[in-house]
């Protein structure tokens, strides 16, 4: 499914240095000590000196060794079993890719939608991914979020936005959480506590849906002053507290159970999330009284 990046083609091509990338952020509202979930696009920038390690620099630069950073470190549907040992290559780009080598850095146990932490905070928010949500409730993404973190958009829209999908956790709208039939329902898994020679399963209760039509909430975020917006070299940038997001998100589909739902034609996961929706509403109507025949 394509989904675009945030670049504006009339902003010149200039080189992006360290500096830039500090300003950018600093401008964007990313303070020392502070815990962000990071989401980067490096082509969205332009030309990056260094590439990817100096983005890296750039964020740890700002928020200080007491800050922590995490990425989405996300895995591709395949078959197999799951070695924590020799991960797959993730798709959520050069930036996790890298920060995954950074000494130090955590990469959390989840067989499909694991993050990667550098930090004070690291080792906590990370700590037994693989029996918890995915991304849902207790996951990384949700706890950075309730303990007073940020989300980052970096060149990217609101569809990579992860913590929307913690957002739809919290309102459980009746899609959430459903078995799937194109989704797994766990995978065997060797982790770094398996005994040698074995494996484990792994159930993925909440594996996340579509996130194509996550830019519909983008108006109430601004409308609420929930985003702040910065340049960094041909991309815009986006910073957002997390629990706010996940609180509005829950406003949103209180509202609109389906506000969330793409409308693209080539979709399999929203059309299939419209008829729960419907089935749904339909059993909650079979199943209320109807008062104006009781006497």
């Amino acid at each position: 499914m394509h989904r675009s990046i945030d670049i504006d083609e009339q902003v010149p091509i200039e080189p992006v240095t360290r500096d830039d990338l500090i300003a950018g952020l600093q401008e964007s509202g990313l303070r020392t000590s502070d815990k962000v979930l990071a989401h980067t696009s490096l082509s969205s920038l332009g030309i990056v000196e260094g590439g990817a390690h100096t983005i890296i620099e750039a964020l740890l630069d700002v928020i200080g060794p007491q800050g922590t950073l995490m990425l989405a470190y996300f895995y591709p549907l395949y078959d197999g079993v799951f070695d924590y040992n020799n991960p797959p290559r993730p798709y959520t780009g050069a930036v996790p890719r890298l920060l995954r080598t950074w000494p130090g850095t955590i990469l959390s146990t989840h067989p499909s939608h694991p993050v990667v932490a550098f930090g004070p905070d690291a080792r906590w928010l990370t700590e037994g991914h693989h029996r918890v949500s995915a991304v849902g409730k207790d996951s990384p993404v949700d706890r950075i979020a309730q303990a007073g973190g940020k989300v980052l958009l970096l060149g990217v829209k609101q569809w990579a936005n992860t913590t929307i999908h913690t957002g739809e956790a919290y309102a459980s709208p009746p899609y959430w959480g459903r078995p799937r039939a194109d989704r797994p329902a766990g995978r065997w898994a060797i982790l770094p506590d398996t005994p040698p020679g074995q494996r484990v399963w792994v159930p993925l209760p909440e594996t996340p849906g579509d996130s194509a039509g996550f830019h519909k909430i983008e108006p109430l975020l601004v409308e609420r002053g929930l985003i702040t917006f910065a340049r960094i070299g041909r991309a815009r940038c986006r910073l957002m507290p997390g629990r706010g997001l996940v609180d509005a998100v829950v406003e949103f589909l209180h509202r609109d159970p389906a506000g969330l739902l793409c409308d693209l034609p080539d979709c399999t996961f929203c059309p299939w999330a419209r008829q729960v929706l419907v089935t749904d509403s339909d059993a909650r109507e079979a199943s209320t009284p109807d008062i104006s025949l009781q006497g």
